[in-house]
């Protein structure tokens, strides 16, 4: 063996209740305190229990933003996994599967001979030495690190992450079985590959997940109240901030449905709080009416939006971004609002607190676009720097006490008026869904009306100038062509990005990081300077282009579009790009 590469996909497949995703997640850490790069990403059916799953864990050297479409090592937990992702397996990569269990026939890999067979006893090595059945994953753990030479004292610490709460016994006992596995390869398969774990120096990084990093970013931002109906892929926000909230400060509310879910945030924002609620689309659907209700009373709010395709229940396990036309106009009436797509864990953490920021300072909407991949797949990252965290509170007003009633909604030059908080001396106004004039009385003034809307709307003027950076360029400046694109897509094109230049395909990507207000000067420049443009997102019609267009009047040269509910992989990004040029 010649060459060492230490970069390559590995995959498992099994059945829910495998361990599959604890696989991964051990596997991710490992290799990054291997001082490598590494992103996962896993796929499970709409099912309580059972069903096909997988985890994909990609590595590198360099940093790396989405997996490749093959892998060199295929875990195999059960004979589906065979029969569905043989087809995937890279020339002289290598099947892992416990011959007890699962007889590999020819017809099961399409009658390959470059795939090779190894047969690992997954079960009798776990019961062995005292454990069940179900830690089959950590003899495959081991087994997995043991055909790639990787260095095994990496696996103590993370063991003792995953399981620490389960006491030093269980704790033990998988170091003990996941060593057994890694023995068992090296003692009886002499075939050297050429994928391996040769370790570098580490450095201090993170391995974090799109929902995570908006976790902390709230919490980072100053967050004091969530409520959320679990919905997949937004639940583990709801899960991670009651798990932190006894720590950090904050109350995180499982409420009973999304309508009372964003109504309480409401009802904490108005209190004073800074307050954020979170689902996926059709829970976003349920609280289209709480989100008019909010813009009407000016009371400022975050929410969160995982997309996941639709209509309906759609495919509640999978990832699209078909909801960015839906948020921007949801709820009935106009209304300023603010429309954030972040394309990785970074972004996600540093736009959570931007949103809070934004929804307070402008006593506004704050919605964050994400999707089921970014939302559930993690990736190796820089740890984020809190130097560059900035936390910007309203100014509340200044009461006269003994006065009556308070100008809640008086009109100003930019759309923004004082806010008092209930129970201050003089600081009391009416709050309803009605139209009102500026001390929140109803009316039905055809004058009033007009003042109150044009001072809504003055708020995007206001927000706009706000912002310096509303689109993200990556890549030379003098590009052949360039990527238009946003959300987690941005991470394929960006990986894409790799596989062009080693074609000799020079490119670069434009990412609209705010859709609403949009940024219709600095992404018009752009498509003007593109000698060529493509547009890439995951959904049916385009949605970016069409709010290209309808602010811009320009067009993208080309689309490729895909909404089969999985993400893009880098792959069908370069060869269509080289096939459009």
């Amino acid at each position: 063996m010649n060459q060492v590469i230490n970069r390559f996909t590995w995959k498992i497949g099994g059945a829910a209740g495998d361990g599959i995703m604890v696989t991964g997640a051990m596997l991710g850490k490992i290799f990054t305190r291997a001082g490598l790069w590494v992103t996962d990403y896993s796929e499970y059916p709409s099912l309580i229990r059972g069903g096909h799953n997988t985890q994909v864990v990609q590595v590198d050297e360099e940093k790396i933003f989405t997996h490749d479409q093959g892998n060199e090592i295929l875990v195999a937990l059960n004979e589906e996994t065979v029969r569905l992702h043989a087809k995937e397996i890279s020339p002289n990569g290598v099947i892992i599967y416990d011959g007890k269990r699962l007889k590999i026939v020819p017809a099961m890999i399409g009658g390959r001979k470059d795939i090779n067979l190894m047969d690992v006893p997954f079960q009798k090595i776990a019961e062995d030495l005292g454990g069940k059945e179900i830690m089959r994953n950590t003899v495959a753990l081991g087994a997995s690190l043991g055909f790639l030479k990787a260095p095994f004292d990496l696996v103590e610490a993370v063991m003792h992450d995953a399981f620490d709460d389960k006491g030093d016994e269980v704790v033990h006992m998988n170091i003990n079985i996941a060593k057994a596995g890694y023995n068992y390869v090296l003692e009886n398969f002499e075939k050297e590959f050429p994928w391996r774990v040769k370790q570098k120096k580490s450095e201090k990084r993170i391995v974090i997940g799109g929902n995570d990093a908006i976790s902390l970013g709230l919490i980072q931002g100053g967050l004091k109240f969530y409520s959320a109906y679990p919905m997949t892929p937004a639940s583990s926000i709801l899960s991670t901030l009651a798990e932190l909230a006894p720590v950090c400060g904050h109350i995180t509310k499982h409420a009973e449905d999304e309508i009372s879910a964003i109504n309480l945030a409401i009802g904490a924002s108005f209190a004073g709080v800074r307050a954020a609620t979170g689902t996926s689309g059709g829970g976003f659907c349920l609280m289209v009416e709480g989100l008019g209700l909010a813009a009407e009373t000016e009371t400022p709010l975050v929410l969160i939006n995982a997309q996941r395709p639709g209509p309906s229940t759609g495919l509640p396990t999978w990832t699209e971004q078909g909801d960015l036309r839906f948020v921007m106009h949801a709820s009935q009436g106009n209304f300023p609002r603010v429309v954030v797509a972040p394309a990785d864990p970074e972004q996600a953490f540093f736009e959570s607190i931007r949103a809070l920021n934004l929804a307070e300072f402008f006593q506004t909407q704050v919605i964050i676009l994400t999707d089921k991949y970014l939302a559930e797949s993690h990736w190796t990252s820089e740890e984020f720097d809190l130097k560059k965290v900035l936390i910007e509170r309203e100014k509340l007003a200044k009461l006269k006490a003994g006065s009556d009633y308070f100008e809640r909604y008086k009109n100003s030059q930019n759309g923004v008026s004082q806010r008092s908080l209930p129970g201050q001396a003089g600081g009391i106004f009416m709050a309803n869904s009605d139209e009102h004039d500026e001390f929140g009385f109803t009316t039905e003034d055809a004058g009033v009306r007009k003042i109150q809307m044009e001072k809504r709307a003055k708020k995007f003027r206001a927000i706009s100038k706000y912002f310096s950076e509303p689109t993200v360029m990556y890549g030379p400046e003098n590009a052949d062509v360039t990527l238009v694109t946003w959300g987690s897509a941005t991470l394929s094109c960006r990986e894409a990005l790799r596989k062009l230049k080693i074609m000799g395909i020079n490119a670069n990507i434009l990412q609209i990081l705010y859709i609403l207000p949009f940024p219709a000067g600095s992404v018009a420049q752009a498509l003007k300077n593109s000698k060529k443009t493509i547009l890439v997102e995951n959904n049916f019609s385009g949605q970016l282009g069409s709010v290209i267009k309808e602010f811009t009047g320009q067009e993208c040269d080309e689309k490729l579009l895909k909404y089969d509910g999985r993400p893009f992989w880098p792959e069908e990004i370069a060869e269509f790009v080289k096939k459009t040029l």
